[in-house]
Order: C-alpha cells, then sequence, then structure tokens
C-alpha cells in the first residue's frame, strides 16, 4: 500500500529545444525529438514516515514525437544519499506508483530503460543554477530575461504543478552521458527551472 507524500524543493530541467521550449504548446522538438534532463532537488519531503530531506530524483527522458503525446522512452536517477528505504520512496512517488502529478504523467511513458544511483548536487547563485548527476549529467544554466528586465516564464508545465510557473533559462552546460540511446550535448538551449510544492493528497 502507498503512503502519502510531500515534497517541496527546487526543479530543474534542460532539453535539445531552442529558448522557450515548445513542447509546452504540443509542437514538434527541436531535430524531430526530445532529449531531456529532468531533477528533482527536495528541501522537505515525505513518503509516510520516511524523511526524504535533502535528497533528489530524475528522469533522462527521449521522445521522438509530440512531448505531450506520450511514447517516453526513461531512465530513472535517483540520489545516492539516500538509505535503503528513502530510495525506494523515491523509486516509488517518481514511477507515478504513489498517486499525485507522476501518476499523471505516467501513461506518456513507453518504457522504464533502467535505474541508476548516483550523488547529486545543486545550487544556486546570482541566477546561475547548477546541478549535477554523478558523471551522468551536468547542468549549467542562467535565467533568461526578456523586456524591462523580467525573468521569462512559462504556464502550464507538466512537471510542475497547475498552480505554479516555471522560469525560463538558456544553458551554458547540459550534457548527459548514459548510454548510446541516452548520451547528449544540448549546451546553449532550453532550460526550464522553478520552486515547487506538491503531494498526493
Amino acid at each position: 500500500m502507498t503512503q502519502d507524500w510531500n515534497l517541496k524543493g527546487n526543479f530543474i530541467e534542460a532539453c535539445n529545444c531552442s529558448v522557450p521550449c515548445q513542447c509546452l504548446w504540443y509542437e514538434p522538438a527541436d531535430d524531430g525529438g526530445c532529449t531531456v534532463a529532468v531533477f528533482w532537488n527536495i528541501e522537505d519531503g515525505a513518503y509516510g514516515d520516511v524523511s526524504l530531506d535533502g535528497l533528489g530524483a530524475g528522469i533522462l527522458l527521449v521522445d521522438e514525437g509530440i512531448l505531450l503525446e506520450g511514447g517516453w522512452r526513461v531512465v530513472l536517477v535517483i540520489d545516492e544519499a539516500a538509505d535503503e528505504a528513502q530510495a525506494e520512496a523515491l523509486e516509488t512517488i517518481f514511477s507515478g506508483q504513489a498517486g499525485g502529478l507522476f501518476e499523471a504523467a505516467a501513461p506518456l511513458i513507453d518504457t522504464v530503460e533502467d535505474s541508476v544511483v548516483v550523488p547529486f548536487s545543486y545550487s544556486t547563485e546570482d541566477g546561475h543554477l547548477s546541478f549535477s548527476a554523478g558523471d551522468i549529467v551536468t547542468i549549467e544554466t542562467d535565467r533568461s530575461v526578456g523586456f524591462g528586465d523580467d525573468q521569462g516564464t512559462a504556464y502550464p508545465h507538466p512537471f510542475i504543478q497547475p498552480h505554479e510557473t516555471a522560469n525560463i533559462g538558456k544553458t551554458t552546460e547540459a550534457t548527459v552521458d548514459f548510454d548510446d540511446d541516452f548520451s547528449w550535448d544540448v549546451s546553449g538551449n532550453n532550460s526550464y527551472f522553478a520552486e515547487f510544492e506538491m503531494a498526493n493528497t
């Protein structure tokens, strides 16, 4: 039986589309397909009585069609700092087995190709965000500003709650090196980032 869960923290994404990514509006991705790394860095969270404070999880995603129409192939990435119970809780939540936002996204996934455990690192300073997942993922991104020097935003976004807005950024580095299908360098392209708060109740 799944448990009630809640998560709060920071979300970061880097993909192959130019800024801003058009996939949110059911347009084809650049290069005829989507390659994206999406990660949630949890400041406060719990799955039942299992604390998830300070941990993280994410997915590597490849899609050859319209992103929001499904057909995703994904690799699940879990923070190495999690103990056995925490890792099981993170996998249950982010695979969509425990309800909430990720359960709604689960029908878009065709196959979960693999699951991997690596150390996470996340920091932000003066509008620049840095994230790494072991030797697999590196994301360096700066916020994108528009007219009036205002931060660009996108709404709605499928990986955060419907009432939340994603900030738009542009990467200076965005690389993935996992296997032949999940390896790419999309530096200089779109990034989304935001604070998030979500639960299954």
